[in-house]
Protein backbone atom coordinates (compact mmCIF):
# COMPACT_ATOMS: atom_id res chain seq x y z
CA UNK A 1 0.00 0.00 0.00
CA UNK A 2 1.33 3.43 -0.95
CA UNK A 3 1.95 6.12 1.63
CA UNK A 4 -1.15 7.66 3.13
CA UNK A 5 -1.52 11.31 4.15
CA UNK A 6 -3.86 12.73 6.76
CA UNK A 7 -4.97 16.16 5.59
CA UNK A 8 -7.09 18.97 6.96
CA UNK A 9 -9.83 20.41 4.77
CA UNK A 10 -8.64 23.91 3.95
CA UNK A 11 -11.58 25.20 1.90
CA UNK A 12 -15.07 24.09 0.83
CA UNK A 13 -17.01 25.61 -2.06
CA UNK A 14 -20.64 24.71 -2.68
CA UNK A 15 -20.90 24.49 -6.46
CA UNK A 16 -24.54 23.30 -6.56
CA UNK A 17 -26.93 21.78 -4.04
CA UNK A 18 -25.31 18.37 -4.66
CA UNK A 19 -21.74 19.26 -5.70
CA UNK A 20 -18.93 20.61 -3.52
CA UNK A 21 -15.25 21.32 -4.05
CA UNK A 22 -12.85 20.40 -1.22
CA UNK A 23 -9.36 21.92 -1.17
CA UNK A 24 -6.35 20.65 0.75
CA UNK A 25 -2.93 22.21 1.34
CA UNK A 26 -0.59 19.49 0.12
CA UNK A 27 1.92 19.02 -2.70
CA UNK A 28 0.20 16.15 -4.50
CA UNK A 29 2.39 16.29 -7.64
CA UNK A 30 -0.48 15.06 -9.80
CA UNK A 31 -1.11 15.22 -13.53
CA UNK A 32 -4.42 16.02 -15.27
CA UNK A 33 -6.68 12.97 -15.42
CA UNK A 34 -5.25 11.25 -12.35
CA UNK A 35 -7.20 10.54 -9.16
CA UNK A 36 -6.79 10.05 -5.42
CA UNK A 37 -8.28 7.55 -2.98
CA UNK A 38 -9.92 9.17 0.06
CA UNK A 39 -11.31 7.86 3.35
CA UNK A 40 -13.16 9.77 6.05
CA UNK A 41 -12.11 7.28 8.79
CA UNK A 42 -15.75 6.15 9.15
CA UNK A 43 -15.75 3.34 6.63
CA UNK A 44 -14.79 2.78 3.03
CA UNK A 45 -12.52 4.50 0.57
CA UNK A 46 -13.48 6.13 -2.72
CA UNK A 47 -11.67 7.47 -5.82
CA UNK A 48 -11.99 11.14 -6.76
CA UNK A 49 -10.68 12.98 -9.80
CA UNK A 50 -8.52 16.05 -9.26
CA UNK A 51 -10.10 19.35 -10.32
CA UNK A 52 -7.16 21.62 -9.49
CA UNK A 53 -3.56 21.09 -8.47
CA UNK A 54 -0.52 23.25 -7.75
CA UNK A 55 2.68 22.90 -5.75
CA UNK A 56 0.88 24.04 -2.60
CA UNK A 57 -2.66 22.64 -2.83
CA UNK A 58 -5.11 20.45 -4.70
CA UNK A 59 -8.87 20.14 -4.99
CA UNK A 60 -11.47 17.47 -5.65
CA UNK A 61 -15.01 18.21 -6.78
CA UNK A 62 -17.57 15.75 -5.42
CA UNK A 63 -21.18 14.96 -6.25
CA UNK A 64 -23.33 13.68 -3.39
CA UNK A 65 -24.54 10.27 -4.52
CA UNK A 66 -24.51 7.73 -1.67
CA UNK A 67 -23.67 7.18 1.98
CA UNK A 68 -19.95 7.94 1.66
CA UNK A 69 -20.32 11.26 -0.17
CA UNK A 70 -23.21 12.26 2.10
CA UNK A 71 -20.84 11.92 5.07
CA UNK A 72 -18.20 13.89 3.20
CA UNK A 73 -20.71 16.68 2.60
CA UNK A 74 -21.16 16.98 6.36
CA UNK A 75 -17.47 17.77 6.86
CA UNK A 76 -16.37 21.29 7.74
CA UNK A 77 -13.22 23.33 7.18
CA UNK A 78 -10.63 22.03 9.62
CA UNK A 79 -11.92 18.44 9.62
CA UNK A 80 -9.51 15.69 8.64
CA UNK A 81 -9.57 13.02 5.94
CA UNK A 82 -6.94 10.58 4.70
CA UNK A 83 -5.76 10.26 1.10
CA UNK A 84 -3.35 8.27 -1.00
CA UNK A 85 -2.26 8.88 -4.56
CA UNK A 86 -2.19 10.38 -7.10
CA UNK A 87 -2.87 7.31 -9.24
CA UNK A 88 -3.47 6.31 -12.83
CA UNK A 89 -2.67 7.56 -16.29
CA UNK A 90 -2.92 11.19 -17.34
CA UNK A 91 -3.97 13.10 -20.45
CA UNK A 92 -1.65 13.60 -23.39
CA UNK A 93 -0.66 17.28 -23.41
CA UNK A 94 -1.24 18.62 -26.91
CA UNK A 95 0.25 21.94 -27.97
CA UNK A 96 -2.17 22.35 -30.87
CA UNK A 97 -5.90 23.01 -31.38
CA UNK A 98 -7.93 20.82 -29.04
CA UNK A 99 -11.57 20.23 -28.11
CA UNK A 100 -12.61 19.24 -24.58
CA UNK A 101 -16.09 17.72 -24.22
CA UNK A 102 -17.37 17.34 -20.66
CA UNK A 103 -20.65 16.52 -19.01
CA UNK A 104 -22.08 16.98 -15.52
CA UNK A 105 -19.89 16.59 -12.46
CA UNK A 106 -17.09 15.06 -14.60
CA UNK A 107 -16.28 18.48 -16.05
CA UNK A 108 -14.13 19.86 -13.14
CA UNK A 109 -11.16 17.65 -14.06
CA UNK A 110 -10.95 19.71 -17.27
CA UNK A 111 -10.31 22.86 -15.23
CA UNK A 112 -6.98 21.45 -14.05
CA UNK A 113 -6.31 20.09 -17.54
CA UNK A 114 -7.17 23.33 -19.36
CA UNK A 115 -4.63 25.24 -17.30
CA UNK A 116 -1.91 22.74 -18.20
CA UNK A 117 -2.88 22.84 -21.89
CA UNK A 118 -2.69 26.63 -21.90
CA UNK A 119 0.74 26.45 -20.30
CA UNK A 120 1.83 24.21 -23.17
CA UNK A 121 0.55 26.72 -25.73
CA UNK A 122 -2.58 24.85 -26.88
CA UNK A 123 -5.62 26.49 -28.49
CA UNK A 124 -8.46 25.20 -26.27
CA UNK A 125 -12.20 24.95 -26.92
CA UNK A 126 -14.37 23.52 -24.13
CA UNK A 127 -17.95 22.24 -24.24
CA UNK A 128 -19.38 22.29 -20.71
CA UNK A 129 -22.64 20.36 -20.69
CA UNK A 130 -25.30 19.59 -18.09
CA UNK A 131 -28.98 18.70 -18.02
CA UNK A 132 -30.13 22.00 -16.46
CA UNK A 133 -28.68 25.30 -15.25
CA UNK A 134 -28.90 24.15 -11.62
CA UNK A 135 -26.55 21.24 -12.40
CA UNK A 136 -24.01 23.32 -14.32
CA UNK A 137 -20.59 23.64 -12.63
CA UNK A 138 -17.39 25.66 -13.09
CA UNK A 139 -18.86 27.95 -15.77
CA UNK A 140 -17.43 31.10 -14.14
CA UNK A 141 -14.01 29.55 -13.60
CA UNK A 142 -13.67 28.37 -17.19
CA UNK A 143 -14.61 31.82 -18.48
CA UNK A 144 -11.73 33.28 -16.47
CA UNK A 145 -9.31 31.19 -18.53
CA UNK A 146 -8.13 32.21 -21.99
CA UNK A 147 -10.13 29.51 -23.77
CA UNK A 148 -13.28 29.32 -25.89
CA UNK A 149 -16.15 28.06 -23.72
CA UNK A 150 -19.48 26.74 -24.99
CA UNK A 151 -21.99 26.10 -22.20
CA UNK A 152 -24.87 23.77 -22.99
CA UNK A 153 -27.94 22.43 -21.20
CA UNK A 154 -30.35 19.76 -22.36
CA UNK A 155 -33.34 21.99 -21.56
CA UNK A 156 -31.84 25.27 -22.78
CA UNK A 157 -31.92 26.90 -19.33
CA UNK A 158 -28.26 27.96 -19.64
CA UNK A 159 -26.08 28.44 -22.69
CA UNK A 160 -26.94 26.63 -25.91
CA UNK A 161 -29.80 24.16 -25.92
CA UNK A 162 -28.73 20.57 -26.56
CA UNK A 163 -26.48 17.90 -25.16
CA UNK A 164 -22.71 18.29 -25.10
CA UNK A 165 -22.49 15.64 -27.83
CA UNK A 166 -25.00 17.37 -30.10
CA UNK A 167 -23.01 20.58 -29.86
CA UNK A 168 -19.72 18.70 -30.33
CA UNK A 169 -21.00 17.05 -33.52
CA UNK A 170 -21.85 20.46 -34.93
CA UNK A 171 -18.44 21.93 -34.04
CA UNK A 172 -16.30 19.09 -35.39
CA UNK A 173 -18.19 19.27 -38.69
CA UNK A 174 -17.25 22.96 -38.97
CA UNK A 175 -13.76 23.15 -37.45
CA UNK A 176 -10.62 21.04 -37.59
CA UNK A 177 -9.14 19.89 -34.27
CA UNK A 178 -5.83 18.13 -33.71
CA UNK A 179 -6.98 16.27 -30.60
CA UNK A 180 -10.25 15.65 -28.73
CA UNK A 181 -10.77 14.78 -25.07
CA UNK A 182 -13.95 13.63 -23.32
CA UNK A 183 -14.92 13.26 -19.66
CA UNK A 184 -18.40 12.37 -18.50
CA UNK A 185 -20.94 9.57 -18.05
CA UNK A 186 -19.95 6.50 -20.03
CA UNK A 187 -22.95 6.61 -22.36
CA UNK A 188 -22.09 10.22 -23.18
CA UNK A 189 -18.56 9.19 -24.13
CA UNK A 190 -19.87 6.28 -26.19
CA UNK A 191 -22.04 8.76 -28.10
CA UNK A 192 -18.94 10.93 -28.54
CA UNK A 193 -17.03 7.99 -30.01
CA UNK A 194 -19.90 7.32 -32.44
CA UNK A 195 -19.93 11.00 -33.45
CA UNK A 196 -16.19 10.93 -34.15
CA UNK A 197 -16.54 7.77 -36.23
CA UNK A 198 -19.37 9.37 -38.21
CA UNK A 199 -17.21 12.42 -38.87
CA UNK A 200 -14.33 10.25 -40.03
CA UNK A 201 -16.64 8.59 -42.57
CA UNK A 202 -17.92 11.94 -43.80
CA UNK A 203 -14.39 13.26 -44.29
CA UNK A 204 -13.18 9.89 -45.59
CA UNK A 205 -10.21 9.96 -43.22
CA UNK A 206 -8.20 6.76 -42.96
CA UNK A 207 -6.64 7.56 -39.60
CA UNK A 208 -9.43 9.75 -38.26
CA UNK A 209 -9.64 12.18 -35.36
CA UNK A 210 -7.42 11.28 -32.42
CA UNK A 211 -8.86 11.30 -28.90
CA UNK A 212 -8.59 10.27 -25.25
CA UNK A 213 -11.45 9.46 -22.87
CA UNK A 214 -11.47 9.65 -19.07
CA UNK A 215 -13.33 6.62 -17.65
CA UNK A 216 -14.94 6.33 -14.23
CA UNK A 217 -15.59 2.84 -12.90
CA UNK A 218 -15.89 1.20 -9.48
CA UNK A 219 -12.41 0.98 -7.93
CA UNK A 220 -11.24 -0.70 -4.74
CA UNK A 221 -7.46 -0.88 -4.47
CA UNK A 222 -6.25 1.71 -7.05
CA UNK A 223 -2.97 -0.17 -7.49
CA UNK A 224 -3.98 -2.93 -9.91
CA UNK A 225 -4.29 -5.86 -7.50
CA UNK A 226 -8.02 -6.54 -7.02
CA UNK A 227 -9.01 -6.49 -10.69
CA UNK A 228 -12.39 -4.92 -9.97
CA UNK A 229 -11.95 -2.14 -12.53
CA UNK A 230 -10.76 -4.28 -15.45
CA UNK A 231 -12.44 -3.87 -18.83
CA UNK A 232 -13.07 -6.58 -21.43
CA UNK A 233 -11.49 -7.98 -23.50
CA UNK A 234 -8.07 -6.47 -22.84
CA UNK A 235 -8.17 -6.81 -19.07
CA UNK A 236 -7.16 -3.16 -18.75
CA UNK A 237 -7.05 -2.04 -15.14
CA UNK A 238 -8.53 1.44 -15.15
CA UNK A 239 -6.74 2.32 -11.92
CA UNK A 240 -3.35 1.65 -13.53
CA UNK A 241 -3.59 1.68 -17.34
CA UNK A 242 -6.46 4.18 -17.03
CA UNK A 243 -8.49 6.11 -16.13
CA UNK A 244 -7.40 8.02 -19.25
CA UNK A 245 -7.38 5.74 -22.28
CA UNK A 246 -6.22 6.56 -25.83
CA UNK A 247 -8.21 5.92 -28.98
CA UNK A 248 -6.29 2.74 -29.85
CA UNK A 249 -7.36 1.15 -26.54
CA UNK A 250 -10.93 2.50 -26.42
CA UNK A 251 -11.67 1.03 -29.86
CA UNK A 252 -10.86 -2.46 -28.55
CA UNK A 253 -13.14 -2.35 -25.50
CA UNK A 254 -16.12 -4.63 -26.13
CA UNK A 255 -17.85 -3.63 -22.87
CA UNK A 256 -17.62 0.13 -23.46
CA UNK A 257 -21.13 1.54 -23.32
CA UNK A 258 -22.67 -1.91 -22.77
CA UNK A 259 -22.11 -2.94 -19.16
CA UNK A 260 -20.22 -2.16 -15.96
CA UNK A 261 -19.50 -4.02 -12.73
CA UNK A 262 -20.58 -3.52 -9.13
CA UNK A 263 -18.51 -4.07 -5.97
CA UNK A 264 -18.87 -7.85 -6.31
CA UNK A 265 -17.77 -7.83 -9.93
CA UNK A 266 -21.25 -8.62 -11.26
CA UNK A 267 -22.10 -7.15 -14.65
CA UNK A 268 -24.85 -4.57 -15.04
CA UNK A 269 -26.18 -3.34 -18.37
CA UNK A 270 -26.20 0.40 -19.00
Amino acid sequence: MDKRYTLKIDRIVEETSDIKTFTFKHDLTAKPGQFIMLTDFEGGEKPFSISECSDEKFSITVKRIGEFTTRLFQKCIGDYVSIRGAYGSSFFISKNKVLLVGGGYAIPTFYFFAKVLLGAGADVTLINGARTKSEHVFADRFHELNIKVINTTDDGSFGEKGTAIEIAKKIISQEKFDFIYASGPEMMMKAMQNALQDQDRVQDQEQGLDYEFLFERYMKCAIGICGNCTMDPLGLRLCVEGPVLPKCKVEQLTEFGKYHRDASGKRHEF
